[in-house]
């Protein structure tokens, strides 16, 4: 069934703007360092540091998740400018919801780094590791 030409659109929550040159360092830079903190979990792993290990794969997560919020930075910093206008918070939040939306993986991941991290705390602060 397809819809009518008139019945109202959802919102365009997909579609991705133009990647700036700042948006593509901020990306390959948070890749290459959650890539780096995932190699050190695996060498203290490897040297049986379980607590330390956790908390690198904690931290890798994290960076990951944050791959997609450039925009989103963006957007905050306009509106933190003297001359912005009122109406930046309502900006900020729709730009947040659109992101959450167009990166659903992102909050997944997020909150099991969240999660990996204060584990590693909980293990080194029982002297586990």
């Amino acid at each position: 069934m397809t819809p009518s030409p008139d019945a109202p659109r959802p919102p365009d929550r997909f579609r991705p703007g133009p990647i700036t040159q700042g948006e593509r360092l901020w990306r390959n830079g948070l890749f290459v360092l959650s890539a780096l903190m995932a190699g050190l979990a695996m060498v203290d792993f490897d040297a049986g540091r379980f607590a330390h290990g956790l908390g690198d794969v904690g931290v890798a997560f994290l960076m990951l998740s944050l791959l997609g919020q450039f925009p989103f930075l963006r957007a905050m910093v306009a509106a933190g400018a003297r001359d912005a206008p009122a109406k930046a918070r309502e900006d900020l939040l729709r730009e947040a919801e659109r992101l959450r939306l167009a990166n659903p993986w992102a909050a997944r991941l997020s909150h099991a780094g969240w999660v990996l991290l204060l584990a590693s705390l909980a293990l080194r602060l029982t002297g586990a590791d």
